[in-house]
């Protein structure tokens, strides 16, 4: 009786021990899952971030808006077709884009309006889609589509250490493209009344490649996609002569260029914050857009933290702005501020 009394007290232990044993295993194995899991979510976090979609929508639009370009890689009409009837769905973008470009699709609503006035065309239609695009998406076109904005953004990406203007410096700078953006419609309202009245011939003969778009001469996305592709260019070191034949003009053109990029590597889109005549019109009716970015204030630690301002393109003061919406003109919504802040304090508004 007595071995029968012990033997109870002998299987409840091994059963002890084996739920134990049993109980380990689920959690190791749950501690293991997670760190594989947590390490695929690392990977598909670097390779799935805002900061590379947008890379890849610049690349796309880059190809895109210039068409000209896969065909001469690939000698495919279907890409140019696939574009063109794209585009047949699309109004012009307030971005710069010229649309003499050989097979470009796309054109920029401030390059399209100074042709419209120079023929003496009030452009009620470009400027009503340009309204609408920056009203309800503010200068998201400019981040993300923009050209020019792509060429700066990649040059500036091997740098990490930006030289960002003093506050003061900065506002003098952004005075620039305004005064710019008076001279380049006022040459185009000229032009367009001069033609209305039937005396733009002096005119347009006196002014000279400043006649058809005052901007076109220094716009870096005309020098790049029509310029350059109305040039004869050298095919070997034995034509290289060619050079010498391209006007001072085009060499200027190309030298205005390279600075853009050279400047471009330390100092963030400068052209775009200081130059672009076009980028002040679409901040003017952007500022207060449906679809804007803000901060949340309990996780935002304003006093201090200042990433976002450091990473921002745009070298817009952040922290200045309201919680709830920062309505500057200069934000082109690349959420490079959403993307590296290290609370995650950055939030989109819609309204």
């Amino acid at each position: 009786m007595a071995e029968d009394a012990d033997k109870p007290e002998m299987v409840d232990s091994d059963e002890t021990e084996m739920t134990e044993e049993v109980e380990e295993k689920p959690k190791k194995q749950t501690k293991e899952s997670t760190k594989r899991s947590f390490s695929v979510s690392m990977i598909l976090g670097h390779v799935f971030n805002t900061r590379m979609l947008r890379r890849v929508v610049q690349i796309v639009f880059f190809l895109g808006i210039n068409a000209y370009i896969f065909a001469s890689w690939f000698g495919s009409d279907a890409i140019i077709a696939f574009w063109s009837n794209f585009s047949k769905l699309l109004p012009t973008l307030p971005v710069i884009a010229p649309l003499e470009a050989p097979a470009a699709i796309l054109a920029g609503s401030f390059d399209t309006m100074q042709r419209e006035l120079t023929t003496g065309i009030f452009p009620f239609f470009t400027l009503g889609a340009m309204v609408i695009i920056l009203i309800i998406l503010g200068r998201t076109t400019c981040g993300w589509i923009c050209p020019i904005g792509t060429i700066q953004d990649f040059v500036t990406l091997p740098n990490r250490s930006k030289t960002r203007p003093a506050p003061s410096t900065e506002k003098e700078f952004r005075r620039v493209k305004a005064y710019l953006f008076i001279l380049v419609i006022f040459f185009a309202a000229w032009v367009g009344i001069s033609v209305i009245l039937g005396s733009a011939e002096n005119l347009i003969a006196a002014l000279g490649p400043f006649a058809d778009a005052a901007f076109a001469p220094w716009n870096p996305a005309y020098i790049i996609f029509v310029e350059t592709t109305n040039q004869v260019w050298p095919t070997s070191f034995e034509n290289l002569w060619i050079v010498l034949s391209w006007s001072p003009i085009f060499w200027l053109q190309l030298a205005f260029v390279a600075i853009i990029a050279i400047v471009g590597f330390w100092v963030p889109r400068w052209f775009c914050r200081w130059l672009c005549p076009a980028g002040w019109l679409y901040g003017f009716f952007s500022r207060d857009a449906i679809i804007s970015i803000g901060r949340n204030p309990a996780r935002c630690t304003p006093d201090t933290c200042n990433v976002c301002e450091v990473v921002c393109p745009m070298n817009i003061q952040i922290r200045k702005f309201p919680y709830k919406k920062m309505h500057s003109p200069d934000c082109i919504m690349c959420l490079d501020c959403r993307s590296h802040c290290p609370n995650d304090a950055i939030v989109i508004r819609i309204g």
